[in-house]
């Protein structure tokens, strides 16, 4: 039963990973007034590489780990630079309502349910350490909820402050 439970997340993994593929190509497309824009490639490679690496990695107990890093990563990453295309491309007064329907909040929670997904195939293939996720400190310790949130205001900071620094 725990294997087809865990082929079923890895599905959603994929189906969510091209749900954010055609989105990406809806709303980025490479061919932009009838010329190639090779910078948006990136998200697409990302997206290709989401559908074929990771559920092949989550297959395998001993490459679930990398999978799940490498979900994280994506996450974070996404979740990054789709802030920053929407502090970019910013118009219209500041408000609560055009904050949470103008911006890329939306994108960012269904991006975000990917990790929860990943963590769940995670802990499939080792429960005892998910039961350590109940006692404070280890919160904030590798492959735990608060290990992602450091490394989200972290890698946050640097990217912020390269476009600061070489605008």
């Amino acid at each position: 039963m725990a294997d087809k439970f865990r082929s079923n997340l890895i599905f959603a993994l994929v189906f969510m990973s091209l749900g954010g593929m055609l989105l990406h190509l809806r709303i980025h497309p490479i061919f932009f007034n009838g010329q190639f824009e090779w910078e948006r490639l990136i998200p697409l490679i990302f997206d290709t590489l989401s559908i074929l690496i990771i559920p092949l990695l989550f297959l395998n107990q001993n490459t679930s780990d990398l999978a799940y890093l490498l979900t994280g990563l994506g996450v974070i990453l996404g979740i990054i630079t789709m802030s920053h295309l929407s502090i970019a491309t910013w118009q219209g007064p500041v408000s609560l309502v055009n904050i949470i329907l103008k911006t890329t909040i939306a994108d960012s929670l269904v991006l975000s349910a990917k990790i929860l997904v990943a963590k769940t195939i995670f802990e499939s293939y080792y429960p005892e350490k998910a039961k350590l996720n109940c006692s404070f400190p280890q919160t904030f310790r590798f492959l735990f909820d608060g290990w992602w949130l450091v490394h989200l205001l972290g890698i946050s900071a640097v990217y912020t402050l390269g476009v600061v620094i070489f605008k």
